[in-house]
């Protein structure tokens, strides 16, 4: 079995500085590949204020310290990247870009590096860039934060070495991350799952018997630490669209998904994008939310019927696609509470 020692990252977004900042804690030698129109200087200087502030604090050593700054790379050249044996590419969740740039590393990276894609809705069989690729090429979707979502979905296309999956696994398992290993049939589950609760939640409101506010503040008090359309608007409305067009292109009921879909695409029209336009399903004021009312007792239903429809969907969801998938109900268990920051999985309602 491979180790990986020198790791590329390609993308300068949320995602890829995050993933950065992460593996720097390990005895990995860093590439980092960044946009041409990025601020290089400003991305080192902060890089260089991070390793300093822990060589101050006393959490690395001076040598360590020395070792990080000469051997880690940062640069909007893709030739850095030639050495690597593991490369993660983190852009823009865009598959016409995604492919523009795979071919580009095609011609950069050793034959032995292993390449991932961390889309979080694009099967990674769809973004190799060549036949000799194939058996190197995989889907590692982190989520964000990495060091604070410890759950990674490893997709696997049926091309994939089986030679090289102890060379990822062992990867992950150094890096402290859980994962789960999913073929492209069942890729992405837990985003999957999570649409169904979103899309049923977003019918809910359609129906005009509650607010947005409202149910995400049920959601939050019974479900998970943040609502949906919180979530929604966190991840950004064109993000959101382009994932859920993804996720759906091969359901048999895809018209189930459409008026949120069509809710969405008239929201973008509007320039309304989430929390990065100040309005999305709420308005903003900088990053800070500005809610309206909350208040259950305005509703007209009980609260508990909303709760128990959107348990029964949550836990409906979850079963069809944990048989359809073949994780253990402790994979999926345990993979749902690291992907929501939960105590309590749906298998231990």
């Amino acid at each position: 079995m491979k180790s990986i020692k020198y790791i590329g990252i390609v993308g300068g977004g949320k995602m890829g500085t995050n993933l950065f900042n992460y593996l720097l804690d390990y005895e990995f030698k860093i590439r980092w590949v960044c946009s041409p129109t990025a601020d290089l200087e400003k991305i080192s200087k902060t890089f260089f204020k991070k390793i300093s502030r822990s060589r101050d604090a006393g959490i690395i050593s001076e040598t360590t310290f020395e070792k990080l700054g000469s051997e880690t790379l940062i640069s909007s050249d893709t030739k850095i990247l030639a050495d690597c044996d593991l490369v993660i590419e983190t852009i823009t969740e865009e598959i016409e870009l995604k492919r523009a740039l795979f071919k580009t590393l095609d011609s950069v990276l050793n034959e032995g590096c292993i390449i991932a894609s961390n889309s979080s809705s694009i099967n990674p069989g769809l973004l190799i860039p060549s036949s000799r690729r194939s058996s190197r090429f995989l889907g590692l979707h982190f989520f964000y934060p990495v060091n604070l979502k410890n759950i990674v979905e490893a997709i696997i296309p049926a091309s994939f070495s089986i030679r090289a999956q102890p060379t990822i696994t062992d990867f992950l398992d150094k890096i402290n991350r859980k994962y789960i290993i999913l073929d492209e049939g069942n890729s992405f589950i837990l985003n999957k799952i999570f649409l169904d609760f979103q899309n049923e939640a977003f019918l809910i409101v359609q129906n005009g018997h509650i607010t947005c506010n409202q149910l995400d503040a049920i959601i939050r008090e019974y479900f998970f630490p943040l609502g949906v359309f919180e979530f929604i608007d966190c991840v950004g409305i064109d993000t959101m669209l382009a994932s859920i067009k993804n996720y759906i292109k091969c359901y048999p009921h895809k018209d189930y998904y459409q008026p949120l879909v069509n809710h969405l695409e008239a929201m973008i029209k509007q320039g309304h994008l989430g929390q990065k336009s100040s309005q999305g399903f709420y308005h903003y004021s900088g990053k800070e939310i500005i809610r309206g009312d909350t208040d259950s007792g305005s509703l007209t239903r009980p609260k508990e019927e909303f709760v128990e429809h959107l348990r029964f969907t949550y836990l409906a969801s979850v079963r069809r696609f944990t048989s359809q998938s073949g994780l253990s109900i402790q994979e999926i268990n345990d993979a749902i509470k690291e992907y929501f920051g939960i105590d309590k999985g749906p298998f231990e309602f």
